[in-house]
């Protein structure tokens, strides 16, 4: 895949619900009529349909990053900042459920789909690691021992996996994922997982 010029990119991430969420999915030619370019242009920039997904989950996993990682106060206990990162990240992906079925379709794809994964690996779970990693070592959630980063691993994935799946179940049946309610029923079950109590 080349890499495309930014107006070009911001026009497809903008289009990132109809290019992951329509069914069936839209051609290379569809998109092209979508951002206003010519067939041509995105066979220039794209092999095919999994390049153009590639790019999409790629720029979402850094945008929701920095989204949810803004929300973080180091200064605040573990399970404070945990909760605060895991609502962002919810309302993130509540307003782009598509992002859901982006990923979670990846997970079983091709090599440039492995791609868009490792991005969100860099990007997402391994901050949500560091700051499950450091609750562990301060006692306040129950994942294995400080020392064992594979039980750290395991939950982390656990808990995007939950989200992921929560939030695209939730809007598969008409259900708005920013909810208020929802938001904070799914984030405090995912914390009763790791921290018992979650206020503590």
């Amino acid at each position: 895949m080349k890499v495309p010029p930014p107006d070009l990119a911001r026009r497809l991430v903008e289009q990132s619900e109809r290019i992951l969420g329509d069914d069936p999915p839209p051609r290379l030619e569809d998109v092209a009529r979508m951002v206003g370019v010519s067939r041509a242009s995105l066979y220039y920039y794209f092999a095919g349909r999994d390049d153009l997904v590639a790019l999409v989950l790629t720029a979402h996993a850094r945008a929701g990053a920095e989204f949810a990682l803004a929300r973080d106060d180091a200064t605040a206990p573990p399970v404070v900042r945990l909760r605060a990162v895991l609502l962002a990240m919810v309302e993130y992906l509540g307003e782009r459920p598509a992002i859901c079925a982006g990923m979670l379709a990846a997970a079983g794809g091709g090599p440039r789909l492995a791609e868009a994964l490792a991005v969100n690996d860099r990007w997402v779970a391994a901050p949500l690691r560091a700051l499950v990693s450091d609750g562990v070592a301060r006692g306040a959630f129950d994942v294995g021992t400080p020392d064992d980063p594979t039980a750290v691993t395991d939950v982390v994935n656990g808990m995007l996996g939950a989200l992921l799946f929560a939030v695209l179940g939730r809007t598969s049946v008409g259900g708005h994922g920013v909810d208020d309610g929802f938001r904070q029923r799914l984030v405090e079950q995912v914390l009763t997982g790791i921290a018992g109590t979650p206020d503590r």
